[in-house]
């Protein structure tokens, strides 16, 4: 997976508005709007395999951050999407070496090493029973990326 540098593919997050509406941006290529908008406020990586674009993207803030995953294809159009996180968990994202050329990894919550494979078609997934916990998507059968992590327990 190639990598994009923030002059390649950018997010500008969209302003006013209201408090209790999820965050959502603005992508940018090349610093050109481009007419599209993802769910997010910050752009934490964005990577390139075959012809999709792979966005992952965060809601800043910090007491309880999400990590909202777009696939989008060569339009910047959205074809699929997913959301890792839950209510009041905290999340510092970082990127990890992957030696898979279609998969990206990294860390985020539940102290979990994640990752992101996308598919090179459509895929089968069961609703509700696909996902590791964490995970969630819009209702569907076909999914064109696969998440994967096992977050462990928060001790009490």
């Amino acid at each position: 997976m190639h990598l994009l540098t923030p002059q390649e593919l950018s997010v500008e997050r969209l302003a006013g508005r209201p408090d209790d509406e999820p965050a959502s941006c603005h992508i940018l290529r090349n610093g050109q709007a481009t007419g599209r908008h993802v769910e997010g406020a910050v752009l934490e990586a964005a990577a390139q395999w075959q012809s999709f674009t792979l966005l992952l993207t965060t809601d800043d803030v910090p007491s309880e951050e999400f990590l909202h995953i777009h696939l989008l294809d060569p339009d910047l159009q959205c074809i699929d999407s997913a959301t890792l996180g839950a209510m009041y968990s905290t999340g510092s994202f970082s990127l990890l070496p992957s030696s898979e050329p279609d998969t990206l990894r990294f860390r985020f919550i539940g102290d979990t090493d994640w990752s992101v494979q996308v598919l090179p078609q459509p895929g089968f997934r069961v609703p509700l029973w696909s996902e590791p916990t964490g995970v969630s998507r819009p209702v569907g059968f076909s999914r064109h990326f696969v998440v994967r992590g096992n977050p462990q327990p928060r001790e009490r």
